[in-house]
């Protein structure tokens, strides 16, 4: 017999829980689904996660957690960090959809998800920082640079077919447009 990993069955669940929760979001998302995705039961979920909104919040903490990691804010380079974020939204959709159906499904007497407040503040805290120093423009209060930076940065992945895919535009012309427009923002 084969020995117990509970940490495996965790991992398995949260990367199942990640391709479930992209495709159908949070209402229509189901945890026998997942769980058959995961290879393991659906009192499994409940026994890690209690239900399935928790699921999603881990689901969700991981992602947070892993872009932060794999893309760390370098506010003296603001504009290659809006390219290494378009790099990884068009590499991964599937994070893209889940944060699509947060924004749409997260009601607002929820909780905060700590690991994004804990994320966006050490950014907004860097870019201040560099403002400080006069290494960007202080045109724009460093929560609206982050702002402006995630969303051009996203302005593809956060459209719909018919205008993202107005003109044959490959993947380097329109990340050079993305940091360019970033750096011409940040410019002190």
């Amino acid at each position: 017999m084969a020995p117990r990993d509970p940490e495996a069955k965790r991992r398995a669940l949260l990367e199942a829980a990640l391709a479930e929760f992209a495709e159908h979001g949070i209402a229509g998302a189901r945890v026998d689904r997942l769980a058959g995705r995961a290879g393991c039961s659906a009192g499994l979920v409940y026994t890690y996660f209690g239900s399935k909104e928790e699921l999603f919040t881990a689901v969700f903490d991981q992602v947070v957690v892993q872009a932060a990691e794999q893309m760390p804010i370098s506010p003296e380079d603001l504009p290659e960090y809006a390219g290494a974020l378009f790099d990884g939204q068009t590499a991964h959709p599937d994070v893209m959809r889940l944060a699509t159906w947060h924004r749409l499904e997260q009601r607002g007497d929820r909780p905060a998800i700590e690991a994004i407040t804990r994320s966006n503040q050490a950014k907004v805290d860097a870019i201040e920082q560099a403002q400080r120093e006069g290494k960007l423009s202080t045109r724009f209060t460093a929560p609206e640079l982050l702002m402006l930076t995630i969303n051009t940065a996203s302005m593809w992945a956060l459209q719909s077919p018919e205008i993202s895919d107005l003109g044959p535009r490959e993947h380097a012309a329109r990340r050079a447009t993305v940091v360019e427009a970033v750096r011409r923002l940040v410019e002190p």
